[in-house]
């Protein structure tokens, strides 16, 4: 059965999802939401799923292009987006989920512009809407970037658009080739997970800052089943056009 490196970054998502927690899946974050779907009704994970798309918990969707999109969710009840953050700032957000085009060694992340000029950007990314509001409110912060390389994962971000630094939530940032957890204690990222086509020596040279290593590396691998259910959630193989390998 065809897999994508994306479908390993759904499962490692999956993977840190944990019961009890209250999911926000944002805008065009196709790999959390099949990754949370597939914590609740592959896993059995006991998770409560809210978005954008203004649904509590819906039972199923129909993934499209945009999951902002209302009409992808079939019968659910309804949550707007702010209640959803009134849940963050009274602390009640357990995780949410960001796609920053740069992550740098202090929790920062961009999704403003690629540049050093504000005004003059060599790159004009789509804005991080409530980044900086919710980051450092949500209990566990999940960033996915599917093209781990120095230019994404980077000693300095070139803008800060949000930022866990002064936060003490748990972050984590799983990319293409494996699952990096921030370390409050040291400051620093140590890899937490691995795929059967990565290893430590990978993520170091292609990761601008400097990356821990544990004494032995989770190894998050695909199974039959997994793959199926991924395929049942996206029909029309909209997650392809997110691969990388």
């Amino acid at each position: 059965m065809k897999s994508y490196s994306v479908d390993y970054v759904i499962k490692a998502i999956s993977t840190l999802l944990e019961d009890g927690e209250l999911v926000y899946i944002g805008l065009n974050s196709i790999p959390s939401l099949i990754a949370s779907f597939m914590a609740r009704d592959l896993y059995g994970k006991k998770i409560r799923i809210i978005g954008v798309a203004e649904a509590s918990n819906p039972s199923r969707v129909l993934l499209s292009p945009s999951t902002g999109n209302p009409f992808f969710v079939e019968a659910a009840p309804v949550i707007i987006t702010a209640d959803a953050f009134d849940f963050a700032q009274k602390g009640k957000l357990d995780v949410m989920f960001l796609g920053p085009a740069q992550i740098d060694e202090e929790t920062n992340v961009n999704l403003t512009m690629i540049g050093n000029d504000y005004y003059n950007p060599k790159v004009k990314l789509p804005g991080g809407a409530a980044t900086a509001f919710i980051l450092p409110l949500s209990k566990k912060a999940i960033l996915w970037n599917l093209k781990h390389s120095k230019r994404s994962l980077v000693k300095k971000v070139d803008f800060i658009t949000g930022t866990a630094k002064f936060s003490n939530n748990k972050v984590f940032v799983v990319t293409n080739l494996g699952v990096l957890a921030y370390n409050r204690e040291d400051r620093k990222w140590h890899l937490e997970g691995i795929y059967p086509f990565s290893s430590y020596e990978k993520v170091v040279e292609n990761t601008d800052f400097e990356v821990k290593r544990k004494d032995s590396e989770r190894l998050i691998d695909l199974t039959n089943e997994d793959l199926r259910f991924i395929n049942d959630m996206d029909p029309y193989n909209l997650r392809s056009a997110l691969e990388t390998l």
